[in-house]
């Protein structure tokens, strides 16, 4: 995954303008091709008219997949991907809904980005652009060796690159983590001290008992 600049999405934009090269310039359509494509309209009006589902919630719907689809795609990211955001464009949508070859290269690109952060040696800030020609990545990476105002300098420049983005998530801060970490073993050392004390109470209840034996034993032999 390359996180300064332009990732391989960039290799994304060359393959689909080659395809646009392939594919020719826009031909004047036919009469019988006008004719065709006027039935295929009047049939998709048709078939909303019928099923009651318009374009929009088409839309809605496709967008609530892509969004699930990116929910499980940053859960397979690694700890030191501090924050994703992604912004993705109208016709990128449009593009993606009726061009499934193009959805599924664009997810399985990011899908191998979040493969590869595994084996970054530094935390980042990832911001990725989703178009209808392609796509790309931009980091903003955090080494361990920088000061507090850098971290802060970079984390404003990622939420700046943020907004509006339509999926975002960040990893949870180190005081959090560490919070819950301390949470666990004050917990653990809780149950291990209650655990000595029930064993110290049993035990003296033991000798307790042995000793009210001896004398009983004591006295009995008297």
């Amino acid at each position: 995954m390359q996180i300064n600049g332009y990732s391989s999405a960039t290799m994304l934009a060359y393959r689909s303008s080659d395809m646009q090269r392939k594919v020719g310039l826009p031909q004047t359509n036919s009469f019988a091709q006008t004719i065709e494509n006027t039935a295929a309209t009047e049939k998709a009006t048709k078939t909303t008219e019928t099923t009651g589902v318009s374009a929009a919630d088409e839309m809605a719907t496709f967008k609530k997949e892509i969004y699930d689809e990116l929910e499980q795609i940053n859960g397979m990211n690694s700890s030191s991907i501090l924050s994703n955001s992604v912004h993705i464009t109208e016709d990128g949508f449009q593009r993606m809904k009726d061009d499934p070859e193009y959805r599924k290269e664009i997810m399985d690109w990011l899908r191998a980005d979040a493969r590869a952060s595994h084996g970054v040696p530094f935390d980042v800030h990832v911001t990725t652009n989703i178009t209808g020609s392609g796509a790309t990545c931009y980091g903003a990476n955090v080494y361990h060796d920088d000061n507090v105002m850098t971290k802060s300098s970079k984390k404003q420049l990622a939420d700046k690159k943020a907004e509006g983005a339509f999926y975002r998530s960040e990893r949870k801060s180190h005081r959090e983590d560490n919070s819950k970490l301390w949470i666990k073993e004050r917990e653990k050392r809780d149950r291990l001290q209650k655990m000595l004390l029930e064993k110290s109470i049993n035990q003296k209840i033991q000798r307790q008992a042995m000793n009210e034996e001896y004398i009983n034993n004591y006295i009995d032999n008297l």
